[in-house]
């Protein structure tokens, strides 16, 4: 059984967490374009799609993965670039789109509303929007990073069997928000660290949208660039601008674990349990159980958004059992299977990778 081995100077969660900050990927950086869409919602706030540019035109009903970012990310991100090199390439060649959230991706806000982990309309809204662009008959598969896949599970939960989407991935998985930022803050290291440097992404993309996000009444511009954590932001910003009443209540209302139980379609979710962000303590252990749709994989290492491997050059490992899972419901959607050069050139490219035992992947 193929399994992942961390690249030998990068087997601390922490490690890999740092190097996946830091990764270049020189190989995906200028390969993968966009074309980008910008999307209005019904209630007057924006995001943005950005479809991958293929090489060649596509045929229609081409299987489509829509990608949610992860917090305060979007389309530019290294992970996800990564991963279109292998999806949106031959011999693969999907069709791909990148969702933004509001204010990620470089797209600007005009209402006071910025990117939200509780807020699932917007994607389900921005998803009937895909569906339309590519038709009704294409298959879609939706993959979710950090925060997003947060947001994806928790839409899956809330929409049961009535998701246009034949199956999800989830990637570092918070899964807790509660849980994981009490975790965060109790720790010198991830409060100062991890906590405060995203805390200050948060930051930047509100000054960005300063004067939009200030016609909000209740928001101070001094408590804001105040904030040294996740939760200081969340406290001075998110909570007001969602008319929660604590930031426990609006991390509660965010987290996928409440209604993960719920999701009926395929769903392969990968963590790592040495992630110091999406603390392996957070994962729903017991929802995941009995829900037999749900495919859990664990990996000993990793860390957050990382799973390097190789000494020389490292790459993500992560992209092949993503890439291998996407082809076979691909392919169990359709019927059709890839010819058989097609499918060596794909095999050479992702290398196979099985799963370890879990509850299986369809119901009984």
């Amino acid at each position: 059984m193929t399994h992942y081995t961390p690249t030998p100077y990068l087997r601390s969660g922490h490690l890999q967490t740092m190097y996946a900050s830091i990764y270049d990927g020189s190989a995906t950086k200028n390969d993968i374009t966009y074309q980008r869409q910008l999307l209005e919602f019904e209630n007057g706030g924006n995001a943005s799609l950005d479809w991958a540019v293929p090489l060649t035109p596509l045929p229609e009903n081409t299987p489509t993965l829509v990608i949610l970012h992860g917090l305060t990310g979007g389309s530019h991100e290294n992970y996800i670039r990564g991963l279109l090199q292998i999806i949106a390439r031959p011999p693969i060649n999907y069709r791909a789109v990148v969702y933004n959230a509001r204010g990620c991706g470089f797209t600007n806000v005009n209402t006071p509303q910025l990117f939200n982990a509780s807020i699932t309309d917007d994607f389900r809204e921005a998803l009937r929007h895909i569906q339309k662009q590519v038709g009704e008959k294409t298959p879609l598969i939706g993959i979710g990073f950090s925060l997003g896949s947060n947001i994806l599970v928790k839409y899956l939960g809330e929409e049961k069997e009535k998701t246009p989407l034949i199956a999800g991935i989830s990637v570092s998985n918070p899964f807790d928000l509660l849980n994981s930022n009490i975790f965060m803050d109790q720790g010198f290291f991830t409060r100062n660290v991890y906590s405060y440097r995203m805390a200050d992404n948060l930051k930047n993309i509100f000054l960005q949208n300063k004067d939009v996000m200030l016609t909000h009444g209740e928001i101070v511009l001094e408590e804001v660039l105040a904030a040294k954590t996740i939760r200081q932001y969340d406290d001075a910003c998110t909570k007001k601008m969602s008319n929660y009443t604590t930031v426990n209540n609006y991390y509660r209302d965010a987290s996928c674990s409440r209604v993960i139980e719920h999701v009926r379609v395929p769903l392969l979710c990968i963590n790592a349990l040495d992630d110091p962000i999406s603390i392996a303590h957070s994962i729903p252990l017991d929802e995941i159980k009995v829900n037999p749709y749900i495919v859990l994989v664990g990996t000993k290492h990793g860390g957050h958004l990382g799973w390097f491997e190789y000494t020389y050059r490292p790459s993500r490992w992560i992209d092949k059992p993503i890439a291998e899972f996407m082809i076979a419901m691909f392919q169990a959607k359709s019927g059709v299977q890839l010819d058989k050069e097609t499918a060596l050139e794909s095999a050479k490219l992702i290398r196979k990778v099985r799963f370890p035992s879990t509850p299986p992947l369809t119901p009984a």
